[in-house]
């Protein structure tokens, strides 16, 4: 499993930076670090004993817990790296001359420091779980026709139904979504994190969404680890037209606009043949196109577009980790970016994967994008 190494590594350079100096018996030290490593240790006990990695069968407390503390401990490290660099800083400084040192005693430093990481996942953690805020995103595509100006979308992203996000979060979402009158909505993938027969009534207020032209989604990694075959059938009986390396023709107000999506690039891992903007895009008109792809990297295959709406990343999760997860994804994280033409949103993400449940600096949202067909450019509000 691939962060058990991380982890393992974020529970040594702790142990060595905070418990090794704690001033107090060796025994407590001992005690810390026995703590720190089961922290350290949430995968493997999700797969033993709740298992499973992705969605573990835990009773949702044991789980809150689990992800505050591994959460803290993630940004403990953080901090602790800030200090020990600080602290080299200083060190280097007073070889020159200077008399600087860090500030208090080492066991008020350690305590604080504690103290701040501990409070900092309590926080992300109610970020992650809280029902998000809309984001209004303003969108010129060059070939927009005035008649399309204003035309609305709300996407929703990574919303994750599953073992924390259950039906009254998505209750919230729903309504908030529907008060703001979207002509369309897109759903861009990992809607779920367990199968059917278990989230049936969890998922079940996805059937009240309204748009005026359409309620549009497209698979992401998680749909394939959880029968991708029932959840499209489930997804579809909800209202959710899903788009398999296909489009649909929208007329509004006289004018044309195609969306079109794309399955995830998981499905080539269980014998699909994955995304295909050709295939998506065959036989449309030349109107303005938006496809949908729940994954950012592939957005340089997809300039055939004007514009797509992806998630995935939840934009890194922690402001300190963003550029970790950029580089997984050509550099696209968060927001908007132009990938040769085409303009691409990235979604931090409406929900929480189950696996890393806090936000810090990168809160979810629900993103209502706003197309326009002036050259004023792209305004965030």
């Amino acid at each position: 499993m691939r962060l058990v190494f991380p982890s393992l590594v974020l529970f040594t350079y702790i142990t060595v930076s905070l418990i090794a100096f704690l001033p107090c018996r060796t025994l407590i030290k001992a005690a810390a670090a026995v703590i720190l490593l089961v922290v350290s240790l949430k995968y493997p006990i999700y797969v033993k004993i709740g298992g499973a990695f992705i969605a573990p069968d835990l009773p949702r407390p044991l789980l809150l817990s689990l992800e505050f503390l591994y959460s803290s401990m993630v940004i403990l490290a953080f901090l602790l790296v800030l200090k020990d660099v600080t602290a080299l800083l200083l060190w280097l400084s007073r070889s020159l001359g200077s008399s600087w040192h860090l500030p208090f005693t080492p066991g008020i430093r350690s305590g604080g420091i504690l103290l701040v990481a501990l409070v900092l996942g309590i926080y992300g953690t109610w970020q992650s779980l809280r029902v998000p805020d809309v984001r209004t995103v303003e969108i010129t595509l060059p070939r927009l026709p005035a008649a399309l100006d204003g035309f609305s979308i709300v996407q929703l992203s990574d919303i994750h139904i599953g073992p924390f996000l259950q039906r009254e979060w998505l209750a919230g979402v729903v309504a908030k979504t529907n008060s703001l009158d979207p002509d369309i909505i897109a759903l861009t993938g990992d809607m779920i994190d367990g199968s059917p027969e278990a989230l049936r009534d969890d998922i079940a207020p996805l059937g009240e969404l309204r748009a005026r032209y359409g309620v549009y989604g497209i698979t992401g990694n998680h749909e394939y680890y959880f029968r991708v075959n029932q959840w499209l059938p489930t997804f579809s009986d909800l209202g959710v037209i899903m788009l398999q390396n296909e489009h649909r023709v929208l007329s509004a107000n006289g004018a044309e606009l195609v969306i079109a999506g794309l399955p995830d690039h998981a499905e080539r891992w269980f014998g699909g043949q994955g995304p295909d903007i050709g295939r998506a895009l065959a036989g449309a008109p030349e109107a303005v196109r938006v496809v949908l792809a729940h994954q950012p990297h592939g957005a340089p295959d997809n300039i055939a577009a004007d514009l797509q709406l992806s998630g995935h990343t939840h934009g890194g999760l922690l402001f300190f980790l963003k550029w970790l997860l950029a580089s997984f994804n050509g550099g696209l994280v968060e927001g908007l970016y132009e990938v040769g033409p085409m303009k691409v949103y990235v979604s931090p993400g409406t929900g929480l994967w189950s696996g890393f449940s806090c936000r810090l600096g990168v809160p979810s949202e629900i993103s209502r994008i706003v197309l326009r067909s002036d050259n004023l450019g792209a305004v965030t509000k």
